[in-house]
């Protein structure tokens, strides 16, 4: 069953997919909403699942506050020897991801 938590007023959602560890992130993520995005999708890993997988193909924008929530999300799950990565990614988020070289560490390839 998908589990939705959003702030659609603040342009973003956070869900947990039908399968445990999957996460669907949509809309806009930046300096405003990181924190509370990040609640969230704190909330959506603390699962039995070894590796959580981000769907982001309706993620239209992120910022680096949103990108150093990715990698301490990542940072969080190796502590337990648990994984991250990127299932699917919208282009314009993919295009910051390569630009900041940080598309392998989630398992993007070109």
């Amino acid at each position: 069953m998908t589990r939705s938590t959003s702030n659609s007023s603040q342009g973003w959602t956070v869900q947990a997919g039908d399968s445990p560890g999957q996460v669907i992130l949509t809309g806009e993520i930046d300096f405003v909403s990181t924190p509370a995005v990040r609640e969230q999708l704190l909330a959506a890993m603390d699962c039995d699942a070894r590796e959580i997988v981000l769907h982001l193909a309706d993620l239209n924008y992120i910022d680096s506050s949103g990108l150093a929530l990715f990698i301490e999300a990542k940072k969080l799950l190796a502590e337990s020897g648990r994984t991250i990565r990127i299932a699917d990614i919208s282009g314009q988020v993919r295009k910051l991801f390569n630009l900041t070289q940080l598309g392998e560490l989630f398992g993007l390839t070109e």
